[in-house]
């Protein structure tokens, strides 16, 4: 007969080996989302575009006062934070390593629920492969699976709040996937709480008061006009800039499909509510996409739907992914993720061209730019004013160690009604002003704005060139 401090010391050990599984897998993942991000090479422009926006707010700018601003700037002032201590690419890919770090160990924690442990070890470290830079898209993922999360659990006051707080900082991430998100966790809280007020209101003033203090902050700062300008009316521009570009998007969207898929099946063929939950907080986040829907947007939806897919191989394909079989697949992701990058830890390419971009890998591919940012510094000495039309522009202020808007990020639905021809006109007003602008300025990217190169080049006269690109001053200097 089995006694029952025997029943007691299996369960405690037991316990143990549960606990020290979870912390070697969670360790496992953390390790995989440190290599990818710290290895991730230079040159990528979505990372520079948001590194560039969090370093204008260190140096004093304010968005939508002092330059054009189409997103809410939660995730901007939170990734801003370590760069008052060290303004440099590396400090906010601290930031992005503990922001990824947290939403994949989040996921496996929730598939591990709906699964297993080796079942969401492997499928976490497969999302982790395709992870490896911060956006404001994945924050509001992040704020997405908390909600997610909290939906599942018991009703509760504190659970309201909660979810008020979530849904309004997805809100203060991305004013579109952010809103969406609002509707439906505001619709799920009415549907479950009809009949119980205390729980909604818990949720409006968990709401309200983030939403409160951004007014405030709006206000205070004169913002609250161009706010509306760039975030809102804006918004009609930026729509018009939606495209699919196809290129590393396949594994991508059959992911997003399977996720889907299985969340319907779980939803309408066994009732299930949580995967009700999921399909709606999943919607949200992957009308992250739209309007365009590239690689860069979609891997957020990707990721998210990986949970649902946990869940069904759990329900009818755990036979085929044995305990002691996720010993061997984990360590392959593994592998793959290092063999990947170990290009890195040989060439790693560092450079020391601007104290901004220490121990970035790949920095050195910065070489291609100092002629030319030499030659900038020639004409400054001079008393000009040099202004970089091209998408590569913000690579010369990391340089330069200053933020030029709205030349930084001169991209498509970034000037809300303006028109960016506007801003061009105003740079060319001066005589003392010098353009720098590649010849292939009307494809060098599919987010530059069209007339600017036809503006300049009838507006403004060639005086030097460097390859490809060309620096331009206005009819108006040629004539004085």
């Amino acid at each position: 007969m089995i006694s029952l401090k025997s029943m007691i010391t299996a369960d405690t050990l037991n316990t143990h080996k549960q606990t020290r599984g979870r912390l070697i897998s969670i360790t496992l993942i953390v390790f995989a989302v440190c290599i990818k991000v710290f290895t991730f090479r230079f040159g990528v422009l979505d990372e520079l575009w948001e590194y560039d926006f969090c370093r204008a707010i260190t140096m004093g700018y304010v968005p939508y006062k002092d330059f054009p601003f189409v997103s809410m700037p939660l995730f901007y002032y939170l990734f801003a934070i370590p760069l008052i201590i060290s303004r440099t690419l590396f400090a906010f890919r601290v930031m992005t390593f503990v922001m990824l770090a947290l939403t994949m160990v989040l996921i496996y924690d929730t598939m591990e629920k709906e699964s297993s442990s080796g079942i969401a070890l492997c499928i976490t470290l497969f999302g982790v492969r395709f992870v490896e830079m911060s956006s404001y898209n994945m924050l509001m993922m992040l704020f997405a699976l908390l909600c997610f999360r909290l939906l599942k659990k018991e009703d509760s006051n504190r659970t309201h709040f909660l979810l008020g707080l979530c849904a309004a900082a997805a809100v203060l991430t991305k004013q579109t996937s952010g809103g969406l998100l609002l509707i439906a966790v505001t619709g799920i809280i009415i549907y479950r709480k009809i009949r119980k007020h205390t729980g909604i209101l818990r949720y409006i003033a968990g709401v309200s008061i983030p939403c409160l203090l951004f007014l405030i902050y709006l206000l205070a700062t004169s913002s609250f006009t161009p706010f509306l300008e760039y975030c809102f009316f804006g918004l009609f521009g930026f729509a018009g800039n939606k495209a699919f570009y196809p290129d590393g998007t396949l594994i991508l969207i059959v992911m997003i499909t399977a996720g889907l898929i299985c969340d319907i099946f779980f939803a309408v063929r066994l009732k299930d509510r949580d995967a009700v939950f999921h399909l709606l907080t999943g919607i949200a986040v992957l009308s992250n996409s739209i309007p365009i829907a590239d690689a860069f947007h979609l891997v957020i939806a990707a990721v998210f739907f990986l949970i649902p897919a946990a869940k069904m191989i759990k329900r009818y394909a755990s036979g085929l992914i044995s305990f002691n079989l996720t010993f061997v697949i984990a360590p392959m992701i593994l592998a793959i993720i290092l063999i990947l990058e170990s290009d890195v830890f040989i060439n790693p390419g560092f450079s020391d061209n601007s104290p901004e971009l220490v121990l970035i890998p790949s920095s050195d591919q910065t070489d291609y730019y100092m002629p030319l940012y030499t030659r900038n510094k020639e004409y400054e000495s001079e008393g000009k004013k040099v202004t970089v039309l091209s998408t590569s522009a913000v690579i010369f202020s990391i340089l330069d160690g200053t933020f030029n808007p709205p030349f930084d990020v001169f991209n498509n639905g970034n000037f809300g009604r303006q028109d960016p021809v506007i801003y061009v006109e105003r740079a060319c007003s001066s005589s003392d002003t010098v353009i720098l602008m590649p010849d292939d300025y009307i494809t060098e990217n599919r987010q530059n704005p069209g007339g600017i190169y036809e503006y300049i080049t009838s507006h403004c006269t060639p005086v030097s060139s460097m390859g490809e690109w060309v620096w331009y001053t206005p009819n108006t200097a040629q004539e004085d």
